[in-house]
Order: structure tokens, then C-alpha cells, then sequence
């Protein structure tokens, strides 16, 4: 992310510079307000709050007046409850006192892309070449945000169908646009394709289109979802709301696995399995392939035969 630091001592500046380099970030050190509105308008701003001159509230006041309104974390000696009421109101995320811990910061500016990321939102236009760009950044999104291998190419399949699907249907005499919006959460991945062409019966294509997946992009589509909604009229459009389970999938610990991915479970794994399932209700947080179905029946059953029929249905 572009962040601007806004910071009359360098020492503290350069300090918070380095942390935020070694995330990957591109900063930029000012130590004044005046110097700020130079440069561009940033992603994230971390600004002193008490500055010579136009204070930290003043520049983030400036920004708004020009239409922007990043990320903002202000940093404070002494900050005051008012001070925190008033900065908050104007839109700032978080108020850091002196001293803090850089890992604080960290903490607090990242929270700008973990903000800006959990939605997704694009506008296309309706040609065959958006089968493949559309895609293409709908899988990046749902990569940054976690989401396992196999619900991310079944999203992407499945969109690249009802992108073709409006190509060929809804802007049949005309160029158009298409908008995608996505949102992802720790259970779920929701995907709208939404055009302005010419629209359809979504009762008659609900009933007689979603059949077959051999020749119908939009049964395609339902099939590789757990859910399809087809909200549409006849000259008015269409969206189509696809719903997907997107177990995430934790890149820097062994939690919250997409267990459909691995060929083996370890034994590390096995007994985290196996202590989560002793709780009612829980399965449904891990998914699996058939096989792998297998194997948990027979770890819950242990190794009594008798069980095994029993537990290896209820996996």
C-alpha cells in the first residue's frame, strides 16, 4: 500500500518507515501538513496529531474536501478523549498513544487492506475478452483474502460462464457493461454478475435451463456453486448471485485448512480433526474429498468393525 507518514520527529518517522517497508509498503515521510498535500492523495495516512501549523485533523479535513479519504491512523503524546471523539467522527480508523509498539502500527494500517479487499467490485465490458480478465482478478481477490484452490477455480469457472452468458444473451444487437461484486467471509464467497441488457423469465430459465450442464453456461455455473439466484425481468437486466463455501485457508499457521487439498493428513492434522469433531454441529467447517470422507470415518470409529458402517455414513 502507498502510505504517507506525516511525522515532525524523523527519528520516530524513520522508525515507522522502516516496519512499514518491511511489509512490503511504500512510504513517503512529510513533517508537516502543508508538505502532505503535495504528494498524492495516499492509501493510508499516519499523521502526528498535534503538527506545526494545519494539525493532523486539518489534513485529514483537507483530504475530504478534495474527495479522498484514506486510511487514517493518528499518533499521539497525550491524546484526549474529545481529541479521539472528534478525529473518529471525521473518519479516522485508529488513534495510537505514545509510546507504541511498531507492531501496533503495523496492525492498525493493515487493517486498510484487509477493509478495502473483503469487497470486491469491477465493471467489465461485455466482450469474450472479459471471459479471461474477469477471472483472472476475481481469482487475485480471492487469493489475497485467503480462499482454498478448489472454491477459487470453481468461482472463476463458474463466473467466466455467466460472463459469456451475457455476451451472447444480454447485449445481443449492442455493446454493453458488465459489473462483478464480490464479498468473502470465513464461511462464504458471494459473487453478483449484474448487466443492463435485455433480460429474461427467471422463472422459465430457473425451470427449464439450469437441466443441463452440456450445452447451458448457466446450469454450468449453478453446478460449480453451492447456491445460484437469478434475479432478472424481461428488459431490466439481470443479476446472478452465486454462493460458494470458502473454507480459508491460513498461509502462516496449520489452522483452518482446506483439507480437499491435501492427499494425506498428517498426524498433526488427524488429531486436530479429531478433537474438533468431538464437538456436535461442527463438521461442516472442513471440506473433503470423498476419500478423505473415508479416512475420518474410520478414525472416528476407530478400529472396533462394528462402528465402521455407522461412522463412515456420518462422515
Amino acid at each position: 500500500m502507498d502510505i504517507l507518514i506525516v511525522e515532525s520527529e524523523l527519528v520516530i518517522a524513520e522508525a515507522m518507515a522502516s516496519a512499514l517497508q518491511t511489509r512490503g509498503h511504500a512510504v513517503v515521510i512529510v513533517n508537516s501538513a502543508e508538505q502532505a498535500l503535495v504528494h498524492p492523495l495516499p492509501e493510508v495516512l499516519v499523521a502526528e496529531w498535534q503538527l506545526c501549523g494545519p494539525d493532523g485533523l486539518d489534513l485529514l479535513s483537507e483530504y475530504r474536501l478534495q474527495g479522498g479519504q484514506p486510511h487514517t491512523v493518528f499518533i499521539a503524546s497525550d491524546p484526549t478523549l474529545e481529541g479521539c471523539r472528534e478525529a473518529f467522527h471525521k473518519g479516522a480508523a485508529e488513534f495510537l498513544a505514545k509510546p507504541f509498539r511498531l507492531k501496533e502500527l503495523v496492525q492498525a494500517v493493515e487493517q486498510a487492506g484487509a477493509v478495502r479487499e473483503a469487497h470486491f467490485h469491477a465493471s467489465y465490458t461485455a466482450n469474450r475478452e472479459s471471459q479471461q480478465i474477469a477471472p483472472r482478478d476475481l481469482l487475485a481477490f480471492a487469493l489475497r483474502q485467503r480462499v482454498g484452490p478448489t472454491c477459487r477455480a470453481r468461482m472463476a469457472t463458474a463466473v467466466a460462464e455467466l460472463i459469456q452468458n451475457s455476451v451472447e444473451h444480454a447485449y445481443p444487437c449492442r455493446m454493453g457493461e458488465i459489473w462483478i461484486d464480490a464479498t468473502v467471509d470465513e464461511r462464504e464467497m458471494v459473487v453478483r454478475v449484474h448487466d443492463d441488457g435485455i433480460g429474461f423469465d427467471s422463472a422459465k430459465v430457473a425451470g427449464e435451463h439450469l437441466a443441463s450442464t452440456r450445452h447451458n453456461g448457466l446450469a454450468r455455473a449453478a453446478a460449480l456453486a453451492e447456491r445460484i439466484e437469478l434475479e432478472s425481468c424481461v428488459g431490466q437486466g439481470a443479476t446472478i448471485i452465486l454462493r460458494f463455501g470458502a473454507c480459508l485457508v491460513d498461509y502462516d499457521t496449520d489452522d483452518n485448512i482446506d483439507l480437499s487439498e491435501l492427499d494425506f493428513f498428517t498426524p498433526d492434522t488427524s488429531e486436530q480433526l479429531l478433537r474438533t469433531l468431538e464437538v456436535d454441529g461442527v463438521e461442516s467447517i472442513f471440506q473433503v474429498s470423498p476419500a478423505q470422507a473415508v479416512v475420518i470415518g474410520r478414525l472416528l470409529c476407530g478400529p472396533d468393525p462394528s462402528r465402521i458402517a455407522a461412522q463412515a455414513l456420518r462422515s
